[in-house]
């Protein structure tokens, strides 16, 4: 862009309409930040559940942030209400736990014995997540004596 095309006369009163319509015909238009629209947001974290003749598997997928907690608590209510003799956690996708997080599987890992159940994890996990729950001292808690990382099987 030219300053000579942006410049008035020095006999011309500058308005901004004036200014606007130099601006436009030197640069293109750019639409209104107002109507771009964002695209959908990407949940942080995916839980899904399934069951085999004896056992309910929970996968979790993701980021277990703590803004994300609320998502984790509703997959374990969905577990927890079919009252499993066996539940595993698979938290082989799982990227990242929150302090949170561990809290929540704690807590759901104490109700679930309490009616007689067992919580286990699968046996692979990342290994920010394996150092994360082995720090926390939750690897034992979970039955987990043989736990290898998703890069070192």
């Amino acid at each position: 862009m030219l300053l000579s095309q942006l410049q008035r006369r020095p006999d011309e009163p500058v308005t901004n309409t004036d200014f606007r319509e130099r601006l436009a015909a030197v640069v293109p238009a750019v639409p209104d930040r107002r109507t771009l629209r964002p695209s959908e947001p990407v949940p942080a974290l995916e839980v899904t559940v399934s069951q085999t003749s004896d056992e309910v598997v929970v996968r979790v997928k993701g980021e277990a942030r703590f803004d994300c907690a609320d998502a984790l608590v509703n997959g374990l209510l969905t577990a927890a209400a079919r009252r499993p003799a066996l539940v595993t956690l698979d938290l082989a996708e799982l990227r990242f736990i929150s302090s949170l997080a561990m809290g929540v599987l704690v807590t759901y890992r104490r109700g679930v014995v309490r009616w007689g159940g067992q919580v286990r994890l699968a046996s692979e996990l990342r290994p920010a997540v394996q150092e994360a729950l082995s720090r926390a001292g939750l690897l034992d808690l979970f039955g987990c004596g043989a736990v290898t990382s998703a890069s070192n099987p």
